[in-house]
């Protein structure tokens, strides 16, 4: 969720301070939850000592951090997001960049691997910021994309109130921000149209436990967002608070979305 006067041309959160705060700490929870997966993946395409790496809305910067390990001494890993405020400065073979991927180009034809996890799925130019990432991508490169699909997440029996939560935000996030819960279906065509060579996907999913990592995610960004939504989206009478006490009980559980890891070399 963000808040911003132009959301389809821009994804910086506010600068209030609680607001920045309940991002940190929930940025750390999503590392702790989804970077094994990416690290295994990562892996498995054989990043190593030298390469060249692009991570593109880095968050955090924790997969920066395990990137400039796997490709140091020799290696260089340029982490680049819209707000840097999230990840620690640069240093030694980390070079941070603020730079807005739906306006500007991330690089040409310069790095070993360009990865970016939940990113595109929230912006409006997706199909732009992909073609930017590739064109980043040395000839024979790896271009890696992570993006989650809610299709299952909304076909099993999500309890009230906290299913109305959730379809209200997303609702709200797909008008103002143009967000699109099912890219992550979508990146392997998205792949293939641009002529990626050895395109692969996989999906991962798990269950979402309350008052654990593995909803928090999710509900401590709802948490954050449910502050700065208007209050109307919402059905008369209806309390978002007692939708977020219900998601962190302990008796909370239900699968999360689709985790659709897509990832493909540009041609040579």
């Amino acid at each position: 969720m963000t808040d911003v006067d132009d959301p389809r041309t821009s994804y910086r959160i506010n600068d209030e301070v609680e607001q920045v705060r309940q991002e940190q700490e929930r940025l750390h929870v999503l590392a702790r939850v989804v970077d094994p997966a990416t690290r295994a993946t990562l892996t498995d395409i054989g990043v190593a000592p030298g390469w060249v790496c692009c991570e593109v809305g880095s968050g955090a910067g924790t997969v920066v951090a395990w990137l400039a390990e796997q490709v140091a001494p020799m290696g260089r890993v340029v982490s680049i997001d819209v707000d840097t405020r999230f990840q620690p400065p640069s240093t030694g073979v980390v070079d941070v960049r603020s730079l807005d991927v739906t306006a500007d180009p991330i690089g040409d034809a310069e790095f070993d691997l360009v990865h970016a996890r939940g990113v595109l799925q929230h912006l409006a130019q997706r199909e732009e910021v992909l073609d930017r990432m590739i064109a980043a991508a040395k000839p024979g490169a790896w271009v890696v994309v992570t993006d989650t699909d809610w299709a299952q997440f909304d076909a099993q029996p999500v309890p009230e109130p906290f299913a109305t939560l959730s379809a209200r935000m997303r609702e709200l996030s797909v008008q103002q921000h143009a967000y699109d819960g099912e890219w992550g279906r979508r990146l392997i065509d998205a792949f293939h149209r641009r002529g990626m060579a050895d395109v692969d996907a996989e999906g991962k999913v798990w269950t979402m436990h309350g008052g654990t990592d593995s909803a928090e995610w999710y509900v401590a960004a709802l948490a954050r967002a449910i502050d700065i939504v208007p209050p109307e989206i919402f059905p008369d009478g209806f309390s978002p608070r007692a939708a977020i006490e219900q998601a962190r009980a302990p008796d909370f559980a239900i699968l999360s979305p689709i985790s659709v890891t897509a990832r493909g070399r540009r041609p040579a």
